[in-house]
């Protein structure tokens, strides 16, 4: 395995001041790229789980209007410890400044989110989002983050969701997403406090106490330093309270997209803009780091995902295997027992509420008439006379069972990338800070994706719909094959040592030391994975080397480690079987013909092109 290095994981990224930055003469993006291209421009986003509702809000999106410029202004006094508000042009060169709502303003919200009137809040709070001033240097009226927090967990209650309790209260889910959005993308993460917005099992719920009355007694604004939150029945009922850390309630998440297909369809709405806002956090805390000359990477310590990463850190589970639980959550028993819902029977829509609700006949017990008591199937359960009866093996529908599994999970993916892209962005940004090894993230990473079957493992892994960027698709490639490499593998350290210790790649390496070899055990599918992996390997290899080009040895590696797999794989025993090849293995012997075919392609379109050039050496001047 190549060692874990930083500039792998961040080679498109704005990179924080190091001594030792780049030891690797060239611009090659397999090596180590120290661009000034944007982390969210490079990072692919989801396909949203969105069916259109959220457009036919009245809200609108305010983000178009987002300046280039901010400078402080007046309200700085509520943020929460004033720590960040002290120069808003240093936060971000393209956020507005902010400032607190009025008292009265302000005390109009906190009674319409706790009378259960939060469309009143909500258009209280666009209206004046909306109607900012011109001046870019105008700040912008921001709510506190104790009702900041509580429009998040509107979002995805059950009682805004899946079992309103008002006809129109789905639609105020939605609307609270428009919102938060728009004030994200006015404002921005740290101006507009949200990191004290959506911290979990922090919050202050009730107004009596002592921090509360220190700050009273000192003439400070409580609420808008975050300790005073809204009633108890309000705040004990949010997310941030009622899961028990922000992995454990992405490990639900996953488990309701195989599970509760209905919970799900608000979840994915809920965690594609928490993974905005963590995106955004990240890449606005690093900046501040960067022109504030930070060494020590302070603003990005104080990220809202560091503190995700720091409060699971702190318990007996090792933080990276908790982390790799959730991220890999699928439904399963296994799952199912580790990441529990955050709603007590959230689940449960609110028409299998009234279904179960079962009108009950006349009860007459003179007559016999037990008014469908005994219908139960909890009474006859109970008669010891009745043994159970045996459960039939059926074959066929655990198959459709697992493939349904499969499809769901092949639907989560691009979440679950950009998951763990924000992860390794915050880890190789603090160095030797990090909560959690950076070493150990990608080896349990690549572990858990060779382990995935295979029509996941494919989807997984696939370069061009991959939401990670393409230094960590390398980082991660790379880490897989390496797991299936045998023994007697060419060491990428003996073909090009400084390229392997950064954790890059080049032509050379995958010529020599990956497409010669087959799997390092007999079974198909394994030598499917190290086929598929090679294919996206060398696409990628092919489309970023820029002037690194392979060598006119390249379809004889490749035609070896076709014929070396198939040589493999013809080997296996049946082991006393008489039957001929199962069902699995005939579809993995398929899938693999049809990944050597796309290899073979792939290798005549690059040899192609190579003497396509070489063919025409006119510079770009005769061209012109």
């Amino acid at each position: 395995m190549p060692p874990r290095s930083g500039s792998s994981t961040l080679t498109s990224t704005p990179t924080p001041k190091r001594a030792n930055t780049n030891p690797i003469p060239t611009s090659s993006p397999l090596s180590s790229l120290n661009t000034t291209a944007s982390f969210s421009t490079l990072t692919a986003t989801g396909a949203s789980p969105n069916d259109g509702q959220a457009e036919e809000t009245t809200f609108t999106d305010h983000s178009s209007s987002v300046v280039p410029e901010s400078e402080d202004g007046d309200g700085n006094d509520d943020d929460p410890g004033g720590e960040h508000q002290s120069d808003p042009d240093a936060s971000s060169r393209h956020y507005r400044p902010k400032k607190g709502l009025p008292p009265e303003l302000k005390e109009h919200c906190r009674v319409y989110l706790e009378e259960a009137l939060p469309r009143q809040a909500i258009a209280l709070l666009d209206g004046l989002l909306s109607t900012r001033a011109e001046n870019p240097r105008e700040p912008v009226y921001c709510p506190p983050p104790s009702q900041i927090s509580l429009l998040c967990s509107i979002i995805v209650h059950p009682d805004f969701t899946t079992r309103p309790k008002e006809p129109d209260w789905p639609q105020i889910s939605l609307q609270s997403l428009v919102y938060l959005r728009d004030l994200l993308a006015v404002l921005g993460p740290v101006n507009a406090c949200f990191k004290e917005a959506v911290l979990f099992g922090t919050h202050t719920t009730s107004d009596l106490d002592l921090d509360t009355h220190a700050a009273l007694d000192s003439g400070q604004d409580a609420d808008e330093r975050g300790l005073v939150r809204l009633s108890p029945r309000h705040g004990n009922d949010s997310v941030w309270q009622r899961g028990r850390d922000f992995f454990s309630v992405v490990g639900w998440v996953f488990n309701c997209s195989a599970l509760h297909s209905e919970r799900w369809q608000w979840w994915a709405r809920w965690l594609d803009f928490m993974l905005d806002l963590l995106e955004e956090d990240l890449e606005q805390r690093n900046q501040l780091d960067m022109e504030n000359s930070s060494d020590s990477m302070t603003f990005l310590q104080d990220s809202i995902l560091a503190s995700y990463i720091t409060q699971r850190s702190g318990r007996t589970t090792d933080a990276v295997m908790w982390i790799m639980k959730a991220l890999f959550a699928d439904g399963s028993a296994s799952s199912a027992s580790v990441f529990q819902e955050v709603w007590h029977r959230e689940h449960r829509t609110k028409s299998q509420r009234t279904a179960n609700k079962r009108k009950r006949d006349k009860v007459n017990i003179d007559k016999g008439e037990y008014g469908g008591y005994l219908d139960d199937e909890s009474v006859h359960s109970s008669q010891a006379s009745e043994p159970p009866t045996p459960q039939k093996q059926r074959t066929k529908a655990e198959l459709a069972e697992a493939e349904a599994s499969e499809a769901t999970f092949i639907e989560t993916i691009a979440y679950r990338q950009r998951l763990f892209s924000l992860v390794s962005y915050l880890c190789y940004g603090l160095g030797d800070a990090s909560p959690i090894d950076f070493s150990s993230l990608y080896q349990k990473f690549e572990q858990r994706i060779k382990e995935l079957p295979l029509p996941v493992f494919s989807s997984f892994i696939n370069y061009s719909t991959s939401a990670m960027r393409t230094d960590q698709q390398i980082e991660m490639l790379q880490g897989v094959l390496f797991l299936f490499m045998p023994a007697g593998a060419l060491s990428p350290r003996k073909v090009d040592r400084v390229r392997f210790e950064e954790g890059g790649v080049s032509p050379a390496i995958l010529e020599r030391c990956f497409l010669p070899y087959p799997a390092n055990t007999i079974e198909v599918e394994d030598h499917v994975k190290v086929s598929l992996l090679l294919e996206n390997l060398l696409m990628i290899v092919w489309g970023n080397g820029e002037d690194e080009g392979f060598s006119g040895n390249l379809a004889q590696a490749m035609q070896k480690g076709v014929e070396a797999r198939w040589e493999k794989i013809n080997k296996k025993k049946t082991r006393g079987r008489t039957k001929g090849p199962t069902d699995a293995e005939r579809e993995a012997r398929a899938a693999l013909e049809a990944s050597d075919a796309r290899l073979e392609w792939l290798v005549a379109v690059i040899e192609e092109s190579k003497k396509a050039e070489t063919e025409d050496p006119m510079d770009e001047d005769e061209r012109l």
